[in-house]
């Protein structure tokens, strides 16, 4: 009852601040799964885990530095924490994300152009073989590096909140023997429904059109040896609530990618592509590699950062 009552408290707080967002921006899925996306996890007591990440791209003809779509990524800044007021029951997660743009000259190069906050409300549970993570979530992205007169131009800032289901699952742990024969590896990841509840301003496609209202996701990843190296597929659609047909997907964001762990510390390198559904338009994509630092402040041994769900899309 308490956990019910916290998180409609936590919806409302959230309604309230989501409501002044304004402009436009592409709709990019930057949310981490609670708890890493990991199946089992502590039901009670106060913590707080999260990860450290610095990334670069290697390759990017398209992928933004901004919201409105100007400049090109060069680094990525971001933070994930999980604060646990009652275990995984009821948690907070707070996503900080920041890029720089690689057409800046010289040393601006290393400053934020764009910088994302999320923070909500999840609650995990076990149902089935897997776990249930329902919640919250509000997010507002802005430009950074823009003057006063610049953004009176052109606004440059999405706003929204959702609430959203993600079943988790680990075929390691309802097959124990596929565990094994991984060499203490898994196939796991998870399946996501989010309802745009409050959209201002968060658009349907890369280029900027039309506007969310329901997100498709799902995971799959293939560990081995100790977790040590994976192989893994994200994959996120969102529909155009401004469409006769609003439950069709109007955008694919795809990130394969390839994941070296020694904890608490990972590497992945990656491939995304933001992509049009339903017409022809702005195709963004970028092959970036990103380091991280996991941490928990009650235990000593760290879960991997995605299992699996830190490290969160640009």
């Amino acid at each position: 009852m308490r956990c019910s009552r916290a998180l409609g408290v936590g919806l409302g707080l959230l309604a309230s601040l989501v409501l002044g967002g304004e402009g436009s921006a592409r709709a990019l899925d930057k949310q981490g799964s609670a708890h890493g996306g990991a199946v089992e996890g502590v039901d009670e007591g106060f913590d707080i885990e999260g990860s450290f990440l610095y990334g670069v791209s290697l390759y990017n003809p398209s992928y933004a530095a901004r919201p409105a779509n100007s400049g090109l990524t060069l680094f990525r800044y971001a933070f994930h924490a999980d604060i646990d007021l009652i275990g995984r029951k009821l948690s907070i997660p707070v996503d900080l994300n920041m890029f720089t743009d690689r057409t800046r000259s010289g040393m601006r190069k290393l400053v934020p152009s764009e910088g994302d906050l999320i923070t909500g409300v999840t609650s995990t549970w076990t149902v089935g073989p897997g776990a249930l993570e329902i919640g919250t979530r509000v997010e507002h992205d802005r430009t950074l590096d823009a003057t006063t007169e610049e953004l009176r131009a052109t606004p440059d800032s999405q706003t929204y909140l959702d609430a959203r289901a993600r079943y988790l699952y680990s075929l390691a742990t309802t097959f124990p023997k596929l565990g094994e024969a991984l060499g203490n590896g898994d196939v796991s990841g998870w399946l996501t429904f989010g309802w745009f509840a409050v959209n201002p301003t968060y658009a349907a496609r890369p280029d900027n059109t039309g506007s969310a209202l329901f997100r498709y996701a799902g995971h799959v990843e293939l560990s081995v040896i100790d977790d040590h190296v994976s192989v893994g597929v994200d994959g996120t659609m969102f529909s155009d609530r401004r469409n006769a047909n609003f439950l069709g997907p109007t955008e694919l964001d795809l990130t394969p990618e390839v994941i070296f762990r020694a904890a608490p510390i990972e590497l992945h390198v990656a491939y995304e592509r933001d992509m049009p559904l339903d017409r022809g338009g702005l195709v963004q994509h970028f092959v970036y590699v990103l380091g991280g630092y996991a941490f928990d402040l009650a235990h000593a041994q760290t879960k991997p950062l995605e299992t699996r769900g830190h490290i969160i899309s640009p």
